[in-house]
Parts: C-alpha cells; structure tokens; sequence
C-alpha cells in the first residue's frame, strides 16, 4: 500500500483549499508540492467560481503546454473530480488499471484520507475506505475517500481478475514450493542411508535447484527418465551397422519469473520441445542417449533439427556428417 504525507499537513491543505473557496477572490491561486518521489511536480489550484477550483498539475523539470491549459481536476466543497490527462510524457486514464501518475502525485499531498493504490498483475488497485477497485477516469471522491456516483463494471470486473490471477500464481507457487522442499528432503535421506527407493524419475522436473536436479539424473540416468516420458521418433537411420534414432520429447519445464517492477514472483510449470540422438550398440545392445539442440528459429517458431544425419554432424562439429571411413 502507499504511504502518503502527514495527515496534519494534509489536513492544513485541504483547509486552505476550502477558505480559498469559500473567501478567496476569482482567479486566486494556491500552489502545492507533493512529497518524495514527486518532488518535481507541483499542483496550482485556482479559483473560477464561488464553488470550484481548477488543479492544473505540472512537472517542473520540463515545459509542457498542456501543463497550462487543460485541467486535471476540479474542486469542490464536497471532493474532487480527477479527469483523464493524456501528456506527452506522463498520462494517466488511458485504460481502466492504468499506472494513475498524477492521481498517485495527487494523493502524496496528504489531503484526502482512507485511500491507498497498489500495483497487483498489470493492474493498478485503489481502495477507497474498503471498497477496491481497478483505477478509471474521470473519478469522483470525497474529502473522506469515499467514491462518488457509478463504479464502472469494468473497474470492478479488473480488480477482480487481478486478486484470482495472484491468487492462483501463489497457490501455484506454493505446490511448487511443496514439490520442491519434498524431493530435496527426500534426497538427503537418501544419501544418508543409502536407499533411494522413494525417489521416482518424475521428481527431477519437481526441483528448483539445477545442481540438485543434476545430481538426480546422473542418479537414474538420462536415458532411463526419458523412458517415463511421452516421445515422437522424428528419424531413424542404420549408419555403418548402428542404429540411431532421433527423438523429441515434451519436457516438463519449471520456470521462477520475477517482475522486475513489482518483484512479483511466479512459477510457471510448462512443457518445451527437447531433442535426443539415441545411439545402440549393435555388439552389446545398449542404448546411449545424448541432448541435441532444437535449433529453434524463434521469429518462425520451427525446429530445424529434424533427421538423424544433421544431429551427428552437429555433434561431430561438421554441417554435413561424413561416415567414417576405417584406415587399413
């Protein structure tokens, strides 16, 4: 929640607003500076009329024209009317959630109590008095922080759709936070007794920690955990006696993302295309298995990586695989 200025400065403020209104001539002026992280703007109220002033917001780091002639607010005896301002470099009420600036530089002068706005998933909320709704323009509030008039549907339909969005990542976040904590516990008992039993394949993708992830795969091997997946052979070849496949496997794939405004945190738990050559040896009958690059072309969304021939000149450093020719 944002924390604004003392409410006794805030309080002394809105007192000058409404003896301005009340005794002040036409065309007088009062001129307030928001707190930190708005010190470079300013709000100039001016009287019009015996019941309204005009607030025109500006930056003062730069000149804007629109600073000085269009109106961001109105007020009144009984609140304020924040209308849509759409500036060159700082809008506000361009969309319903949107970011607000100027309400936000607005608020920090202390003079209306009971509301607070948070950033939750794209959203910008206001809470006004325990009523919390996604921001929209033109807003009408009290002195109080109570909202005036009609709540647009999509105000409230926004706010909504943010609270079960963060609700659903944490309760994600939080099984995988479970997974996770289970499967690591789970490997410390197994290397310290030595009975890996309750250990399954399917927990490496359950692990946050590369280093242990990897600690599992060599513990089970690589060809044995891709066993357990679903595959499609894309290619098969006999080269030379030996028989090669060419395998694409959907990989389950566990990723944190952290918004670097908000420093929220999600686990995204996803599958992504992983390519294998799988080798057998025609004396013994064992299989090898090794990781090949897709080769992915992002701006086309294709795999390249499509017969057993390419994956062997990759692996050999070659752009075309040349069977080797023993020497007598």
């Amino acid at each position: 929640m944002a924390i604004y200025q003392a409410v006794e400065e805030g309080v002394g403020r809105k007192q000058k607003l409404l003896n301005l209104l009340k005794t002040g001539k036409k065309g007088d002026l009062h001129t307030f500076y928001p707190g930190y992280g708005y010190r470079f703007n300013a709000f100039a109220f001016i009287k019009i009329s015996n019941k309204t002033l005009n607030v025109y917001a500006y930056d003062r780091s730069w000149y804007e024209r629109d600073h000085h002639i269009v109106p961001i607010a109105k007020v009144t005896k009984d609140g304020i009317r924040m209308d849509v301002y759409r500036g060159r470099w700082q809008s506000q009420g361009n969309q319903i959630g949107d970011y607000a600036y100027w309400f936000r530089a607005f608020l920090n002068l202390g003079m209306i109590g009971n509301v607070s706005l948070r950033y939750l998933r794209k959203y910008t909320l206001m809470d006004c008095n325990g009523t919390e709704v996604a921001t929209y323009f033109p807003l009408k509030i009290d002195w109080d922080g109570n909202l005036v008039g009609r709540v647009p549907k999509a105000a409230i339909k926004k706010a909504a759709e943010a609270c079960t969005e963060d609700r659903r990542i944490r309760n994600n976040n939080a099984r995988s936070n479970y997974q996770n904590t289970r499967v690591v516990r789970l490997m410390k008992l197994a290397e310290s007794t030595g009975n890996w039993d309750k250990l399954k394949c399917s927990d490496v993708f359950c692990l946050n920690n590369v280093a242990k992830r990897t600690e599992l795969i060599e513990h089970f091997g690589i060809d044995t955990i891709l066993a357990t997946l679903e595959h499609e052979v894309v290619d098969k070849e006999v080269i030379d006696g030996r028989k090669y496949e060419l395998l694409r496997f959907a990989m389950p794939s566990v990723r944190r993302l952290v918004d670097l405004n908000t420093r929220n945190e999600e686990t995204v738990t996803s599958t992504r295309p992983a390519t294998y050559l799988k080798m057998i040896n025609p004396s013994t009958g064992e299989s090898c298995v090794e990781g090949i690059p897709n080769n992915k072309i992002e701006w086309k969304s294709e795999i390249n990586m499509m017969t057993v021939r390419e994956a062997l000149a990759w692996r050999d450093g070659d752009d075309i695989y040349n069977v080797p020719v023993a020497l007598t």
